[in-house]
C-alpha cells in the first residue's frame, strides 16, 4: 500500500510540471455507461516541451496506459496493454488518440470510477487530470440460453438510460461460467411500451424488433456473438403493425408494417425541434469568457442501414 502511495505522490509531481512540457486533455463522450458497453475516451497531447517528442513502448513497459480507481481509491488491474504505436508529436504540435477503455481494464463491477491517462515519455511520467465515469447494471427485459460451440451462452436485452435524453435498448451475449462478454451493443432507443420481439433463426443469429417511435419499429439483426448485423426501421401501418415471423426454411423475416426508404422516412422529433431552434432568432452574448464552450460527443449514433 505504502508502495502504491509513493507511485501515485510521483505520478501527482510530474503532473504538476505536466503543463511545461507535456499537456494532456482527457474527456469522455458522457458520464455514466452500462456496464461492459465502450466506454471511449478521447486523449489529446499537446508538446510544449521546446523539442520534438518521442512516444513508444520501453519493451513490455507501454508508453500510454491509465490509471483506474474505483471509489474506495483501488486500483482497477489492466487486462491488456494498449497495442504499441510510436508516434512523433513536434515541437508546438498536437494530437488526438481514441481509446475504448473496456477491453482494456478489469471494470466488471458497477459504482463510478476515476479514470487518469498516464504518459511515459523518455522514463518520465506525466498524467492528466481525471475524469469520472459510472457504471451501471441497467433493467433485463428479456434473456435466453442457447448453446454455441457446445458452450452456453445467454443473449440479454436490456434497458438502460445513459441521459435523460432517452432510454435505448442493449444487447449483452455472455458466457458467465467462463467470465466472458462477447459484446454489449446498444442497437437504439426504446420507446416505453411493450415489449422486443426476439427470434432465433436457423443459423443461430438473433433478431430483434422494438418500438423506436412514434409508429415506427427498428429491426436489428445481430451475430451469435451479439454484434449487431443490420438494422431497417418500419413505419407501423394501421391493424397492420410489423412483427417476426419464422419462415419454412428456417430463416426470420418481418411481416407486416413498411419499410423505411428515403422517400417514405418519417421526420424524427429532434429534426424538428431542430428546425424550430434555428428558425428563432440568436443574441450575442454578454461577455465572450461567459460563454460556454459545446460538449463534445453526445448520444451514440444508430447503426447504419445495411441489407440483409
Amino acid at each position: 500500500m505504502k508502495r502504491l502511495l509513493l507511485s501515485l505522490a510521483l505520478l501527482a509531481a510530474c503532473a504538476l510540471s505536466a503543463h511545461a512540457q507535456l499537456r494532456l486533455g482527457l474527456t469522455a463522450e458522457r458520464s455514466s455507461y452500462l456496464l461492459y458497453e465502450p466506454v471511449p475516451l478521447h486523449l489529446t497531447l499537446q508538446n510544449d516541451a521546446g523539442f520534438d517528442l518521442v512516444f513508444q513502448d520501453a519493451g513490455e513497459h507501454p508508453w500510454l496506459s491509465f490509471l483506474v480507481t474505483r471509489a474506495d481509491r483501488s486500483v482497477v488491474s489492466a487486462d491488456r496493454h494498449i497495442p504499441g504505436r510510436e508516434l512523433k508529436l513536434p515541437e508546438g504540435g498536437s494530437v488526438s488518440l481514441d481509446v475504448d477503455l473496456t477491453p482494456l481494464y478489469a471494470m466488471r463491477e458497477t459504482g463510478s470510477y476515476k479514470v487518469r491517462a498516464v504518459v511515459d515519455v523518455g522514463g518520465r511520467e506525466y498524467l492528466s487530470a481525471p475524469i469520472e465515469v459510472t457504471l451501471s447494471a441497467g433493467r433485463r427485459i428479456w434473456s435466453e440460453t442457447r448453446t454455441v460451440d457446445g458452450s452456453p451462452r445467454i443473449f440479454s436485452l436490456l434497458r438502460f438510460a445513459p441521459t435523460m435524453q432517452g432510454t435505448f435498448l442493449y444487447l449483452r451475449a455472455e458466457e458467465p461460467a467462463q467470465n466472458l462478454v462477447y459484446s454489449t451493443a446498444r442497437l437504439g432507443e426504446i420507446v416505453d411500451l411493450g415489449k422486443p420481439q426476439t427470434a432465433f433463426d436457423a443459423e443461430g443469429r438473433l433478431h430483434v424488433l422494438f418500438l423506436t417511435g412514434n409508429a415506427v419499429y427498428r429491426y436489428v439483426r445481430a451475430g451469435q456473438d451479439g454484434a449487431p448485423l443490420s438494422q431497417k426501421l418500419y413505419d407501423s401501418l394501421p391493424e397492420n403493425p410489423p412483427r417476426l415471423q419464422a419462415a419454412a426454411d428456417g430463416s426470420v423475416l418481418v411481416a407486416g408494417g413498411r419499410l423505411q426508404t428515403e422517400g417514405t422516412r418519417r421526420e424524427r422529433l429532434s429534426e424538428v425541434q431542430g428546425r424550430v431552434k434555428s428558425a428563432q432568432p440568436t443574441f450575442e452574448p454578454l461577455s465572450p469568457s461567459l460563454t460556454p464552450s459545446a460538449p463534445r460527443g453526445g448520444p451514440q449514433s444508430p447503426l447504419p442501414d445495411s441489407a440483409n
